[in-house]
């Protein structure tokens, strides 16, 4: 299964994004927070006070992804 695929399946339980102001601006400008990454390659939710989502971390977590 694709990195995009297995968030997807994953989206469907609690999520580092429930709930914070950065949500709609990732999904839009393709941002990805610490949290986000963390728990995309382990699973664990652990959520910071202060989030600073970047393209950087974005294409970390997506790396080999092409664009639909």
């Amino acid at each position: 299964m694709r990195a995009k695929d297995e968030v997807s399946a994953a989206l469907q339980g609690p999520t580092p994004c429930d709930g914070c102001s950065h949500r709609s601006d990732c999904r839009s400008e393709k941002l990805a927070c610490l949290d986000f990454q963390r728990w995309v390659n382990t699973g664990a939710l652990r959520l910071q006070e202060y989030r600073e989502p970047t393209h950087k971390i974005y294409r970390m977590v997506f790396r080999g992804e092409r664009a639909a």
